[in-house]
């Protein structure tokens, strides 16, 4: 087209390509307004590609198809080295069909038609071929899954209904599986605008399922507390603490649902509501034995509806164990998170999950501990002859700004350049061996059944 630019941005390990198309016509623009920030984000991750075959980029061609309709195919390839095709088609339905495939998009779907889905806020529907879905393939070294879109929505004018078609396919070659993504619709207008669009939701969706594929990201979180403690009686404190009080973080108070645990102290349930972000969390299983208790727990609804936690899968293990040394708590975390955001996603759990067990530890050896708030010293005009303002728990995370600070022997110049570090306030620390409580990062599953 005459008014069409097209753009291909080039990373150092893969090929991205990008169509951003500019019209004149109002409706484009109002189309580009409402995906354009999130592609852009998208593209320029360093591991996003459409395909996965150097040094080919991915293919997508124009055809027309005559002078009223024109055809739009799509094609993108992914190579998968640690599953098999069957864990891949998995993969493809849990991750995209069922949650979006990273996509800033809510997908609705009932149990009674798991092969049907509306795709929000553009209204659209899809369907799934109904012998896909059934896991009835005897070739395990191929396998196949098609869908088609059965309404467009109203943001979509111009696409012909009935001419959507997709299909993917998961081949085993060379110890990996090799996805081929093949999606081709008609339509009368707009043409250039729906490949580019077409190219970007394929081609995030398919590397999402890329980064559901490959190893987590785990954090083990550990800290050793002298003294006598019973394991069962400090998972109860955990989940009556963290699980239905919210673990003393800055935030508000998590909103519980579900039933009762057994294992709490009679008011934790079993899943609860953190707002903000919009985080619904499960426990999944709990063990006992006479040395260890323990409970395993899941985010339930990983995405951008937990922004900042942008992730794919989080799964977390809390132990409590006695030792020769006192008690032990170990929490494990397993996430997958988007690359675009991965080091900040990190960063995030990292102080959640530390700040959380800090705080479980003031619990468990202070529980009735309180931080007085006072007033400046100095001027007993402005405080009115008050002593004090309140007091907070000392389990919490603003219970430790407040004890750090009335402990604090730093310069007035060290402290004031700590007001814009809120990473160092309270109980903060470098979780090496020196820090009561230790945390590292490694590349590998290590989350495990629990017994």
């Amino acid at each position: 087209q005459p008014n069409a630019i097209a753009i291909t941005i080039t990373t150092d390990q893969n090929l991205v390509a990008a169509t951003l198309v500019a019209t004149t016509m109002t409706s484009r623009l109002v189309h580009l307004l409402l995906i354009g920030g999130f592609g852009q984000l998208r593209c320029f991750s360093p591991s996003y590609t459409l395909v996965h075959k150097a040094p080919s980029r991915h293919q997508s061609q124009l055809e027309v198809g005559g002078e009223e309709n024109d055809i739009i195919s799509v094609s993108v390839q992914k190579r998968f080295p640690d599953a098999t095709p069957e864990q891949a088609k998995d993969a493809w339905v849990e991750y995209h069909w069922k949650k979006g495939g990273g996509l800033p998009i809510f997908i609705v779907s009932s149990e009674d038609s798991p092969k049907e889905r509306t795709i929000y806020p553009t209204l659209m529907k899809e369907q799934l071929n109904e012998h896909d879905v059934e896991e009835n393939q005897e070739d395990k070294s191929s396998v196949e899954i098609s869908y088609k879109v059965t309404d467009t929505g109203p943001l979509f004018p111009g696409i012909i209904p009935g001419s959507h078609s997709a299909d993917v396919t998961f081949e085993s070659t060379n110890q990996a599986t090799v996805m081929n993504w093949d999606v081709s619709f008609e339509t009368t207008k707009f043409y250039s605008l729906y490949e580019a669009i077409t190219q970007w939701t394929v081609g995030t969706a398919a590397s999402t399922i890329q980064e559901c594929l490959t190893l987590p990201r785990c954090l083990n979180v550990k800290t050793v507390i002298d003294g006598d403690i019973d394991p069962y009686f400090a998972r109860k404190e955990c989940l009556e603490f963290v699980w239905r009080s919210g673990g003393g973080l800055p935030l508000l108070p998590p909103i519980p649902f579900g039933d009762v645990l057994a294992e709490g102290d009679g008011s934790a349930r079993r899943n609860l509501l953190r707002i903000p972000p919009l985080i619904t969390e499960s426990i999944i299983e709990t063990a006992t034995t006479e040395e260890r208790s323990s409970f395993q727990y899941r985010l339930n609804n990983p995405g951008w509806a937990t922004f900042p936690f942008l992730l794919h899968t989080h799964i977390g293990n809390v132990s409590f164990s006695s030792t020769a040394q006192g008690l032990v708590i170990d929490w494990e975390v397993e996430i997958r998170p988007y690359q675009i955001m991965k080091p900040i996603v990190e960063k995030l759990v990292e102080a959640t999950v530390s700040t959380l067990v800090r705080n479980l530890r003031v619990r468990l050896l202070e529980p009735e501990a309180v931080v007085t708030i006072k007033p400046p010293r100095g001027n007993a005009n402005l405080t009115m002859g008050l002593k004090e303002f309140g007091k907070v728990s000392k389990s919490t995370w603003l219970g430790g700004v407040l004890e750090s600070h009335l402990s604090d022997q730093r310069s007035t110049k060290e402290q004031t350049l700590s007001l814009i570090q809120p990473w160092t306030w309270g109980r903060s620390g470098s979780g090496d061996e020196r820090d009561i409580v230790q945390y590292q990062w490694t590349e590998g599953k290590q989350v495990q059944k629990l017994l």
